[in-house]
């Protein structure tokens, strides 16, 4: 169970605290209290081991394929967390004798892992326990664990067990060769593993040092090494009072860090990997702690952001969006995504999906505008990958995979699913072959990105080639019907991917539609701009014809236009479908129940629909919509969703604050926040689900203060929930670092400059310098 009752008052509304553990239950705290830095993502496993415990750390990039009927997926490095203790000869666990005050927290200010209590023996012995753990923001390389335990009332014998354990597998599959293990001064140890087949060389070094009520001790030791396996043994006594005090400190290094120039060469990676870990040892884990802390309070500096609402989990759920999208995004190398599992567990095996453009980037874009062009270069990086798709299916241009992993490896999407419960035989996942839409997301967020950081450069460099290139990749695609006169696109997956192989997917075909528009439109500007640059691209892409195809294709693209009830049909056939009273459905502690009673041919014939789909197109492009038509539409696709997909609520709350049914909204965005950090056991056993976390980003700036880019300017609309007070957040804009302070009647802008800021608030422009303020209830 969790408690979102600080664990002290000066971390109320920072922490969180399983409150019991449950051995039924592991992966749900595993997942949501995991930590990292970008670089690599630590499971938040706990030291002992249980039976249904998942141990992962993951360095990001490094991807492998176990064999060619398998695809790539981050590997399980080695595990460096477990230890073993026995007491008095008895293996330690929480599932004998008895534990008292029990509380494990994920103090998110300082990212750190901590796990406190009191445990008495099946011989009656109390012990307390204190375990603390952080993944270096300082040092991208960092794993610090520390332990400390005291015997209440009698004396014990201890046994100690730690070490590196490379027995670690992806659910069974091993991507290590056996490696190396060394020991060196009967301190240092060292583990080198390569991958098996993307010859990624891994190596962990690690060290221990004990104090005894403060003071250095070395207790008895024996090494020991297995296959793929090395530890410490230690052997002490203590007397009740005293207590021992474990400092682990672990260096991971690969040959893929970009920041470590002896990374190409193993000798000199080892090295390196070990003369790092000495200097760790140096400065000491609190020294190396308080470094780390200071590094992530400069980030919740820079991410400031506050709410004083009745309900005091608000700021608390989006403090935990934050916390993750931080943790898991790799700002250090421009050669790597975010994870649809960020690095919290092996769901999705570390492929990279739409997820982060229309979810997860807009926070980056408005919060740290260099990190939303990383993440943009990763999808440049992948235009090879994305060509090569295109070429294998018959296709122009760059047709961006489904899931990507390594930037270059094209389409990563398993052929294989879930067991259909009425045949009995395994579901093939189509959306590797057929969801498609994808690659107009990617321009989608191109320009969403140019256009609210005017970063020139950036479009110069890589902007105007993805764009062209997707827009090549989509006339090419688009389909001529002759009977209708019009070109179409069929035979696909949208958002909903419980619509299999349907035809003229509205969101699918007016976001090429779109990309098709934005490319004629920045061929033009490029003409009269920079024609050297432009002839550049033509040479390169192959445009002679592009314009003109881009033209004649965009005017006669079918675009599925309302019904006489103001309904545009999802597909060609979705509203001819059999419908069903989702009611049983809706209110499941679980998602996918409806798969239970049906299989997936069932409901690709009902009107069901695992998350937003055209709904989306509201939120994306939500200028080329009537109000009135969004609000039809909604009011008639909502109830025939079952948000299965983590990506759905989000998108729900920001159009319901665009409604005015602030009731509503609030409640979507409470139910977003709750996936992860919510009640359900098992809603997170795969890892947390990193798009959502984005959600609940937007649902504060994008639904609640009704911030929006339109065509190029800034739309400010605040519609606060009736449970806040005040809502404080920092937004970029072109360069400009500007801070909102909005209540139910005043709003306050400042900025971090001098110059002229212009606005669109409540559809009206407004310029200022420096700082504006007007009442609300004046607008």
């Amino acid at each position: 169970m969790l408690s979102y009752n600080g664990q002290t008052p000066e971390l109320e509304q920072w922490s969180f605290t399983e409150t019991s553990f449950n051995p039924l239950a592991q992966g749900k705290c595993e997942s949501v209290m995991s930590l990292g830095n970008g670089y690599m993502g630590l499971r938040s496993a706990t030291e002992e081991a249980y039976i249904g415990g998942t141990r992962n750390l993951f360095v990001n990039g490094t991807f492998n394929r176990f064999d060619e009927l398998e695809v790539t997926e981050l590997p399980n490095a080695a595990d460096v967390t477990q230890i073993e203790l026995l007491v008095d000869g008895r293996r330690f666990s929480l599932e004998t004798g008895d534990t008292a005050d029990y509380e494990r927290t994920l103090n998110l200010r300082d990212a750190e892992l901590t796990r406190s209590f009191v445990w008495r023996s099946p011989d009656g012995k109390r012990i307390r326990f204190e375990f603390r753990r952080f993944v270096s923001k300082d040092d991208l390389h960092l794993i610090g664990m520390k332990l400390r335990m005291t015997p209440l009332d009698e004396g014990i014998t201890l046994r100690l067990t730690s070490g590196i354990n490379a027995q670690a597998a992806n659910s069974g599959s091993q991507h290590f060769h056996e490696g190396e293990k060394r020991i060196f001064d009967k301190k240092y140890l060292q583990l080198v593993q390569t991958t098996t087949e993307s010859k990624v060389d891994f190596v962990l070094s690690a060290l221990h040092r004990f104090l005894i009520d403060g003071h250095p001790f070395e207790p008895a030791l024996q090494m020991e090494i297995e296959r793929r396996k090395m530890e410490m043994a230690y052997r002490m006594e203590l007397k009740a009072g005293q207590t021992l005090e474990l400092h682990k400190l672990v260096q991971v290094h690969t040959s893929r860090d970009a920041d470590v120039e002896a990374a190409g060469d193993l000798e000199k990676l080892r090295a390196h990997s070990l003369e790092a870990l000495k200097k760790a040892e140096s400065a000491g884990y609190d020294g190396l702690f308080e470094r780390h802390r200071q590094a992530w309070a400069e980030i919740w500096s820079r991410y400031r952001v506050e709410i004083e609402s009745a309900h005091r989990f608000d700021l608390l759920a989006l403090r935990f969006a934050i916390y993750h999208m931080t943790v898991m995004t790799p700002v250090h190398d421009r050669r790597m995504g975010i994870g649809a599992k960020g690095l919290s567990g092996e769901g999705y095996k570390g492929h990279s999906f739409w997820d982060t453009e229309i979810f997860i980037l807009p926070f980056f874009i408005y919060s740290e505008p260099s990190v939303a062009r990383t993440l943009l270069e990763y999808r440049y990086l992948g235009l090879e990958g994305a060509r090569k798709k295109a070429e294998e299916n018959g296709f122009r241009g760059a047709m961006y995979p489904w899931e990507v992993a390594w930037p270059s490896d094209g389409e990563v999407t398993p052929v294989w699913g879930a067991v259909d419960v009425v045949t009995g035989k395994q579901t093939k996942i189509w959306s590797g072959f057929i969801e498609q839409h994808i690659t107009a997301d990617i321009a989608y967020a191109v320009w969403h990105y140019y256009k609210a950081s005017g970063d020139q450069r950036f479009m110069d460099d890589y902007g105007y080639e993805m764009i062209f290139d997707t827009a090549v990749f989509w006339a090419s695609r688009l389909e001529w019907n002759e009977e209708a006169s019009r070109y179409e696109i069929n035979g696909v997956i949208g958002p909903d991917e419980y619509k299999e192989h349907v035809d003229n997917n509205a969101f699918t075909n007016y976001m090429a539609h779109f990309n098709l528009l934005l490319a004629i439109q920045y061929y033009d500007e490029l003409k009269d701009r920079d024609p050297q640059l432009l002839e550049r691209l033509e040479s390169k892409l192959g445009l002679e014809r592009g314009p003109q195809e881009w033209r004649e294709k965009a005017d006669a693209i079918y675009l599925p236009q309302p019904d006489g009830r103001g309904i545009i049909a999802q597909d060609d056939t979705y509203l001819q479908k059999q419908e069903l009273d989702l009611t049983p459905y809706k209110s499941q502690a679980k998602v996918g129940t409806l798969f239970q009673d049906y299989s997936l041919d069932q409901v690709n014939e009902m009107q069901v629909s695992k998350q937003a789909d055209i709904l989306m197109l509201f939120y994306l492009l939500e200028n080329r919509f009537a109000p009135e038509l969004k609000r039809a539409n909604y009011d008639y696709y909502e109830p025939k969703t079952l948000h299965d997909s983590s990506l759905s609520f989000s998108t729900h709350s920001i159009l319901a604050s665009d409604f005015d049914d602030k009731k509503l909204a609030y409640e979507l965005f409470r139910r977003a926040a709750e996936i992860d950090l919510g009640p359900h056991e098992h809603s997170s056993d795969a890892g947390i689900h990193a798009a959502s976390l984005g959600g609940i980003w937007q649902c504060v700036v994008m639904g609640f203060a009704g911030i929006r880019m339109l065509d190029g300017a800034l739309h400010v609309h605040p519609k606060m929930p009736d449970a806040w007070e005040r809502l404080s957040f920092p937004l970029f804009w072109k360069g400009t670092k500007l801070q909102f302070n909005v209540t139910k009647e005043r709003m306050e802008i400042s900025a971090d400059t001098q110059e002229e800021i212009e606005l669109v608030i409540y559809g009206k422009k407004m310029s200022f310098q420096g700082r504006l303020q007007f009442e609300l209830m004046h607008i």
